[in-house]
This record gives structure tokens, C-alpha cells and sequence, in this order.
């Protein structure tokens, strides 16, 4: 007889110890494992080699993911670990070109969203034949800061750069332009003390 949904959450709710919850609890470990900070370099490649995807997905998204690591993974058979690894933070720009030439579009679109990817990477998404993922890729490039008046643009570029003599780093994604959030809306105090009806 097959076990269905409401059994097994009947009996996860009284406390009766259902089959592969310790399989689970150990798999949730490894893969906080996977996300921690100072990890050792020899520990997230056995990591990165991890048969279950969402260890692999873990290592992928890792801001400190090594670039050899990166080159497995934009090769992994699973498309999440491929998401993960256009999605994150730590992305090269050689394996963003690769990921770039992947059919599935849920890499192509996470590629195409990370502020990560280099300017000639979101070019190319730019002009992929789906629609979709051209127009996400041309968000990017253009960024927030077409939306800002001209005025505001020269007064931006006008301010000095660093503070007290100090210099300033170059980003690591290149010439890519900074963005500017929109100011976030206000509303109004009302006259009542209670609620409009």
C-alpha cells in the first residue's frame, strides 16, 4: 500500500518517526556545511563533488566558489546547480561566457540578472532570440540610472570620488554603470485617528 501525503504528515505531527527523516536532517547539514564561511579549500572541493544537487547548488553559490570549481559545475548534468552558479555572487568572467551558451533558460535569465556578469556576457544575452531573456539582459545593461534626469547624472559624476586622499578600487566587474534605486514611496499621514471606511 503506498503512503500518502496526509499519513506521513499525520504521523511527522504526532512525533512518530518517519522513514529517511534522519537521511533528511543529514543532507540539511552537509549543505550548511556547504554555505558556511571559512571553509577549507579541500573541504569544498569534496563538497563541489557531492552526489546530492543541493550540496553542489550550495558549493555553486558560494561568493569565494574557485574558478576550477566553477568550471565543473557550468558543466553539471543538474540545471539548479547551473542556476546557482549564474546567480552567484562569486561568477567569473570566463564562466559566464560558457554559462551563457547553455540551453536552459532558467541559467540563461539567472545569468542575465546577476550583477556579477560582465558587460560583454549581458551584450551577447542582449541579443538572444528569446524575448525574455534579451530583455532582462538589456535591464542590466542599462541599469536604474537612465531613469535619473540628466541633471541628476551630472551632479553624480560632478562629486569627488574618494574621501580624505584615500583611493579608490577599481570594481571587478569593469566598466559596468553603478545603479540607483528609486526613492521609496511615501505616503501621506491621514487626518483621522482611524481607519477609512
Amino acid at each position: 500500500m503506498a503512503d500518502d501525503g496526509w499519513s506521513r504528515a499525520l504521523m511527522a505531527a504526532s512525533g512518530v518517526p518517519v522513514a529517511g527523516e534522519a537521511r533528511d536532517d543529514g543532507l540539511r547539514a552537509v549543505v550548511m556545511e556547504a554555505r558556511a564561511d571559512g571553509l577549507p579549500r579541500s573541504r569544498i572541493l569534496e563538497l563541489a563533488q557531492h552526489r546530492e544537487p543541493a550540496v553542489r547548488e550550495a558549493v555553486a553559490s558560494r561568493p569565494d566558489c574557485p574558478l576550477g570549481m566553477q568550471a565543473s559545475l557550468a558543466h553539471d548534468r543538474r540545471t539548479s546547480v547551473r542556476v546557482a552558479l549564474a546567480a552567484g555572487p562569486g561568477l567569473a568572467g570566463a564562466i559566464a561566457g560558457v554559462l551563457a551558451k547553455d540551453r536552459e533558460l532558467s541559467v540563461l535569465k539567472a545569468l542575465a540578472r546577476n550583477s556579477a556578469t560582465p558587460r560583454h556576457v549581458l551584450e551577447r544575452l542582449a541579443a538572444h532570440r528569446r524575448e525574455d531573456v534579451a530583455r532582462l539582459a538589456q535591464r542590466s545593461l542599462d541599469g536604474v540610472v537612465l531613469t535619473a534626469s540628466r541633471a541628476q547624472v551630472a551632479e553624480l559624476e560632478d562629486r569627488p570620488r574618494a574621501r580624505d586622499g584615500a583611493t579608490e578600487e577599481r570594481s571587478p566587474v569593469g566598466d559596468r554603470v553603478d545603479r540607483v534605486l528609486a526613492p521609496r514611496p511615501s505616503v501621506p499621514p491621514r487626518d483621522g485617528a482611524g481607519p477609512a471606511r
